[in-house]
């Protein structure tokens, strides 16, 4: 091979892979624009929701709040001085899977639901989120 053929080889191979990396740039940076953009989209519809909630919104939050909390710091010791329980399902299997049922179990005290530590967690970042923005 000549050298001018291995420099044309070589240019074209680096101005292939200039042009790949100026399009891949182009690209994200179009992707931060919509993210941006998105995140702008977000902020000034929480905004209008916030204007909209007044005084009302406001307690209608805290009686969420108040209603969770009971449900997990009141109810359980409550609960835990009562005699009833709480039935629960449980599935079983045997022999290797082949044979599957239902049985239901009685549970005495208070079962927290996924659903309430999701609530926890919700009330737990919104008002210690809104206080660290402030």
């Amino acid at each position: 091979m000549s050298t001018e053929l291995i420099a044309m080889l070589g240019g074209g191979a680096s101005g292939f892979i200039f042009k790949l990396i100026g399009t891949m740039v182009s690209a994200q940076q179009a992707n931060v624009d919509n993210l941006i953009k998105k995140q702008k989209a977000s902020t000034e519809s929480d905004d209008a929701a916030d204007k909209r909630g007044g005084a009302g919104g406001a307690w209608i939050r805290r009686l969420i709040v108040v209603t969770v909390l009971f449900g997990v710091i009141v109810a359980p010791f409550l609960l835990a001085h009562s005699g009833d329980g709480v039935t629960v399902q449980s599935e079983y299997s045997k022999w290797f899977g082949l044979f599957t049922g239902t049985t239901y179990e009685t549970l005495h005290g208070y079962v927290i639901l996924p659903e309430i530590r999701t609530a926890i967690l919700s009330i737990v970042s919104f008002y210690f989120g809104s206080s660290t923005v402030k």
